[in-house]
């Protein structure tokens, strides 16, 4: 099932930073938009939108590098299920593709650096990945749920488009079309969710014609309408959970289903016999949300929650409409309503956290989590060998984590994410935790080259290369740089601004932040003509200075700590 952002982070309990939680169920389709509602996305056929973001290396990138060349611009985040599960195709075929110049790019979801470090070499992901931290990129091209994968042509022209997890099948024949500059085949699948639609639309518009022509109170068409509907949702419901379903396009899909729900909701509305208004509200409010039209959606869901007070659907719907219109408060204010009529449901006290989240209530949001944490582990001991109840235990204690995370408390989160490894060893759960803990991890002080890599001194006139020395971490840092394996009567000293200190120094670099220092190196006594030095970097955490006089020669080593 396609599922939105946040929905997938209240599913595997992994939201990023600024991508909190939905409550359980949201979707009563399967395209519900994540967060935005401005933008519309780049249709086939048009340029793609340029940017430019940094990279992992803090370095500046920009879309424009890749013309010239077929580009895969998959959006993602670690928290995302089926982002994690589709990574070791496009790992393997981005190798086979890089000699046929087709280029990847990962785009990631508001998570920190350190984070997706961790992950992409953990996962042995070489290619880019680029950090979309304010989400700017995500509303250029309307991601409304990840993973979301544009494929551009080498002139950078949209020629592929999808929200799903591909699978290598279904990108292999896109690349293969793009790349020999033909159209992209369409799907045995895809013909048969269209088959679906238009033989379901067919036959509700026929009941709908025949029961406004019968006599009131005569609802056998509309009783065959609805059926007819039903079943063809359940029918593309199987059909896009099937191994094919990622060849069946994510924008035919709204568009084909909204017309077939807006049907189906009508012939609810005509025969208006027991639940039929909540159901056609229902439909009404998921199409509604499908077209991003939030403020429709969000008075449909509502009307359903007047209708029926214990129905979680239509809460739900509600939830996310006013989450997409960022309304926080009204979105606590349903997500409590709805823990009042399902308080024995873990989901409804952690989507109670994720609106306190979105507010900033972190202590609340975590008194919240703790409800959720009690019926997990009461579940638990219930059933300690079940799989699904150690997991639900997990899921919870990462919760945790993220909100003391999101709350700046690291010292707090680390203990919380070893008990949620602890609770569901070899899951996703245990995966993300260990990624987790290992990004709260300092970062390394990482020393790259700036300018010439290489100077000549003469006799005992000083020569100096420089380097960059960056921060890559969220905090600020205290940073020493030392100079060590100097032969004797040679000196290097390390200048910034107006400072020089001969074999160490220190100074404070801000988070993500750097400083251009000056590795000035002089002999200190005749050196019988003219000397060399050339700096050797590798973006790590030391450097190296080869030094080369007819007295002298020596590899000196510059280490940051």
């Amino acid at each position: 099932m396609r599922m939105s952002k946040i929905q997938l982070a209240i599913a595997v309990g992994c939201a990023g930073a600024g991508m909190l939680l939905l409550p359980r169920g949201a979707a009563l389709g399967l395209n519900p938009p994540a967060l935005n509602s401005g933008a519309r996305a780049p249709a086939e056929g048009t340029a793609a939108p340029p940017f430019s973001l940094l990279g992992l290396d803090a370095r500046n990138w920009t879309l424009a590098q890749t013309r010239g060349r077929v580009t895969v611009l998959n959006f993602f985040a670690t928290w995302c299920p089926p982002c994690r599960a589709e990574t070791p195709d496009l790992n393997a075929i981005e190798r086979r593709y890089a000699a046929k110049g087709v280029a990847f790019v990962g785009i990631d979801d508001e998570e920190s650096p350190a984070l997706v470090s961790v992950f992409a070499k953990t996962k042995g992901v070489r290619y880019q990945i680029v950090m979309d931290s304010k989400s700017a990129v995500e509303h250029a091209y309307d991601v409304r749920a990840i993973p979301t994968t544009y494929v551009l042509d080498r002139r950078g022209i949209v020629r592929y488009r999808q929200v799903d997890e591909l699978n290598a099948k279904t990108l292999t024949a896109v690349l293969e079309a793009v790349i020999a500059g033909k159209p992209i085949p369409q799907s045995q699948a895809t013909r048969r969710f269209h088959g679906i639609v238009s033989t379901a639309l067919r036959s509700l518009n026929e009941g709908l014609k025949s029961a406004k022509a019968a006599a009131p109170g005569k609802t056998p068409a509309l009783d065959a309408a609805i059926n007819t509907g039903t079943r063809a949702n359940k029918s593309i419901d199987t059909l896009l959970s099937g191994p094919d379903s990622s060849s069946v396009s994510y924008f035919d899909v709204t568009k084909a289903r909204g017309a077939l729900n807006n049907a189906l909701a009508e012939a609810y509305a005509l025969r208006a016999s027991g639940s039929d208004a909540l159901e056609a509200a229902l439909l009404r409010g998921q199409t509604y949300e499908d077209q991003e039209r939030f403020a429709d959606a969000a008075a449909q869901y509502e009307q359903a929650m007047q209708m029926a007070p214990k129905d979680t659907r239509g809460y739900d719907g509600a939830y996310l409409a006013q989450y997409e219109m960022h309304a926080y408060s009204r979105s606590l204010e349903i997500a409590q309503a709805e823990a009042g009529i399902a308080p024995q449901e873990p989901e409804s006290w952690l989507t109670v956290a994720s609106a306190r989240n979105s507010l900033h209530q972190y202590g609340l949001a975590l008194e919240a989590q703790r409800k959720a944490l009690a019926l997990a582990s009461q579940a638990y001991a219930r059933k300690p060998s079940a799989k699904d109840a150690a997991y639900e235990l997990g899921r919870v204690w990462l919760k945790m984590a993220r909100t003391e995370i999101l709350a700046h408390d690291a010292a707090s989160a680390r203990p919380l994410l070893r008990q949620a490894s602890a609770a569901a060893p070899q899951t996703i759960v245990d995966q993300q935790a260990a990624e987790q803990l290992a990004a709260l991890r300092p970062s390394q002080i990482a020393i790259d080259g700036s300018g010439e890599r290489g100077a000549r001194g003469r006799s005992m006139n000083p020569a100096h290369v420089f380097v960059n020395v960056r921060n890559p971490s969220a905090q600020a840092r205290a940073v020493n740089l030392a100079a060590t394996g100097l032969p004797s009567r040679w000196l290097l000293s390390f200048c910034y601004g107006t400072v020089c200190n001969p074999y160490k120094v220190s100074f404070a670099l801000p988070a993500r932040g750097s400083k251009r220092v000056e590795l000035l190196v002089a002999p200190l006594r005749e050196t019988g003509g003219p000397w060399s030095m050339s700096l050797s970097v590798s973006g790590g955490s030391t450097a190296r200075v080869n030094l080369d006089a007819k007295t002298a020669k020596a590899a000196i080593l510059i280490t940051a700590s």
